[in-house]
Order: structure tokens, then C-alpha cells, then sequence
């Protein structure tokens, strides 16, 4: 699947533990996820309580399979192997994982996303020709990442899109209730954990959240 821009309104990120380990839990939530509205989905399988070895190829199938089916681009977070035996259409890599330059060689028709957070990588991204997106953040404090970095808030993000040549998408920490102030500074849209993954109404929060993205 070619990248566009679009994919990124919307781009949910999830992995089994988000649900604390409930894989039948997991697959319907994110098959809510798809018929409501997301534009992409990214498998994090990764922290506390996530799954391993065959574990977690026999889920990503499974969500892969699913994500499919509505047509919904499916990327995997960091795990360049993982992302090949599953034939993802991206893969997202954040600055301490496999770098850029190694995977761009194999990636064949996989886009690229790359997660920075300041001016210097930022400056470091722009040379990257593999890369398709920037993923920017956190935003707001966020309890979904054990080694997030400090927020850099809602001027530093708008300040990092204005000098981007490539499109963003924010995370960490967003809301229903910040939604809009962070799609105000003309970025292509926000990535969502725990307001969608914790939501006691998936569908309600989704379409929420869609309807301060429009």
C-alpha cells in the first residue's frame, strides 16, 4: 500500500497489552476501531504484560488479517523482521530502535515513519529520503510509553511543523478534549493510544475524536 498522507487523521496505536493481556478483547476492539473510522492501525506490541516469540507473530496475523479487511493500512512498531513476516505496509522506528538507513535497504514497498521530538532530530529526519512521516511527541503527559520523553506541549509541535518538510502526526497523551487544539496547528493528524484502547465507548470516542479532526 502506497503511503498518503490521509493514512494519518486518525492512526491508532495499539498492542495487546493495552488490553492487559486479553487477546479476544484486543481483536474486538480494534475491529471497532476499524468499522468506526481509524486510518491506520500500528501493531506496538511492546512494554509490560505484551506478548513474545510465536506469541506475538500469531497476533500480529491475526490483527493483520482483520486490519485488512477494512482496507485500513497495518504497520508495525520497531520490529523491522516482524513487520517483513507479515507483510505489514509500514513500519514506524523511534531513535533508539533499528535505525533507518539499515532498514530502507529491505524495506522494498514498506513505508517508513520515524518518532522524533525535538529541533535536532528533526534536522537529522529531513535527510532520510526512505522516510514518509514524522511521528512528533509526546504532546501531553502520557502513562502508554514507560520511556516517553518530557511533553514538548502544543507551541514546540507547532513550531516543529512549521519547519517540517514532511507530514505529522502528534501523540502522546491526546484527548477528546485536546484533539482540536492539536489538529489547530495544521499538522495531518493524531496518534491515539490510551483515549481509544481505555475508552469505555470505543465507537463514541472514535467518532469524537473524528468529528474534532474534521
Amino acid at each position: 500500500m502506497k503511503f498518503n498522507e490521509k493514512m494519518l487523521d486518525l492512526y491508532l496505536v495499539a498492542g495487546t497489552q493495552n488490553v492487559h493481556g486479553d487477546c479476544d478483547l484486543f481483536l474486538k476492539q480494534i475491529e471497532i476501531a476499524c468499522q468506526t473510522g481509524i486510518s491506520a492501525f500500528q501493531y506496538r506490541e511492546k512494554g509490560n504484560g505484551s506478548l513474545a516469540g510465536a506469541a506475538r507473530v500469531s497476533m500480529g496475523r491475526k490483527v493483520r488479517d482483520l486490519v485488512k479487511k477494512y482496507q485500513i493500512p497495518f504497520i508495525v512498531d520497531d520490529d523491522f523482521q516482524l513487520a517483513k513476516a507479515l507483510e505489514a505496509d509500514g513500519i514506524h522506528v523511534g531513535q533508539s530502535d533499528i535505525t533507518v538507513e539499515k532498514i530502507s535497504a529491505n524495506a522494498d514497498n514498506m513505508f517508513i515513519g520515524l518518532s522524533i521530538s525535538n529541533e535536532k532530530e528533526l534536522a537529522e529526519s529531513q535527510r532520510l529520503s526512505r522516510v514518509s512521516y514524522l511521528g512528533v511527541g509526546p504532546i501531553f503527559p502520557t502513562r502508554s510509553k514507560n520511556d516517553a520523553n518530557p511533553p514538548i506541549g502544543i507551541d514546540r509541535l507547532a513550531k516543529i511543523g512549521q519547519s517540517s518538510a514532511l507530514p505529522i502526526v502528534a501523540i502522546g497523551g491526546i484527548s477528546t478534549q485536546n484533539a482540536k487544539q492539536v489538529r489547530q496547528t495544521g499538522l495531518a493528524g493524531v496518534a491515539i493510544i490510551s483515549a481509544i484502547m481505555q475508552s469505555s465507548n470505543m465507537a463514541q470516542t472514535i467518532k469524537s475524536l473524528k468529528g474534532e479532526l474534521l
